[in-house]
């Protein structure tokens, strides 16, 4: 099973406040757990946990949105956070407004929402810095096999027991994807003294598949918003957000 849960944070009004202390706010979050798990979490490949901070226009506050990837980081981290008024950090406390909580989804209740869906377009939203890894350098533009080869590793990490390895079926999938569109800027993000390409905005992907395949991509794209994109997730990188729509016809 997996969790999402929100922080709204209160920043003083004259104190702007990067996506990047998504960082610092990790930090924080890891002071506040056993020194034992936190262990564990970094000996993985892939880290049970993956957020981002985004500035929302409607509340005029921070978004810090949190998902735990399995059972342990649940129970170990949501208590810390569902339970938190304020978070000291370095250079000032940010006061926690509102915690919202979402109900625990599993890797069943995805993949039945992609059999339910039909739609044969998405549009992508990469809402903090994202950036995949190829033969070494930083690509920051979300070609259809880095997107896809993304979100199967993270799916794969997330529920290994339904890990998707039929290398025909996801060779099949890579073929029958398309971006058709595409609304994107390059940016940077500060990671300690490193500031990584990346690139925000979103993307419109067409999905020219068979059924099958089609219900497997759709359950990919709405576990992205929960396992993020790209690398860098659990320091806040790669958090993104689906829509899903049927391609309008010519007339």
């Amino acid at each position: 099973m997996i969790q999402q849960i929100q922080l709204v944070l209160s920043p003083p009004n004259d104190v702007r406040i990067p996506q990047s202390w998504s960082y610092r706010l990790y930090g924080w979050l890891m002071s506040q757990i056993s020194s034992e798990f936190g262990e564990q979490m970094h000996l993985q490949g892939e880290h049970p946990l993956a957020h981002f901070l985004c500035f929302s226009p409607e509340k005029q506050s921070l978004i810090w949105t949190v998902n735990l990837l399995n059972d342990a980081a649940r129970q170990v981290v949501f208590p810390v956070l569902e339970s938190a008024k304020e978070i000291p950090l370095h250079e000032l406390t940010l006061p926690v407004s509102e915690v919202r909580t979402f109900p625990a989804i599993s890797a069943e209740e995805l993949i039945r929402s992609g059999r339910s869906r039909s739609e044969t377009r998405a549009k992508i939203a990469f809402l903090s810095p994202c950036a995949f890894k190829q033969s070494g350098r930083y690509a920051i533009f979300p070609q259809e096999t880095l997107l896809l080869q993304s979100l199967i590793a993270h799916w794969n990490a997330a529920f290994p027991e339904y890990a998707l390895i039929d290398s025909d079926a996801l060779q099949a999938l890579q073929q029958g994807l398309h971006i058709v569109d595409y609304n994107l800027h390059t940016t940077r993000y500060l990671l300690k003294e490193t500031r990584i390409p990346a690139f925000q905005g979103n993307v419109t992907i067409e999905a020219r598949l068979a059924p099958p395949l089609l219900e497997l991509w759709n359950a990919l794209l709405s576990f992205a918003s929960h396992g993020g994109v790209g690398i860098k997730t659990t320091l806040g990188m790669g958090g993104a957000a689906t829509d899903f729509y049927k391609k309008t016809p010519v007339i």
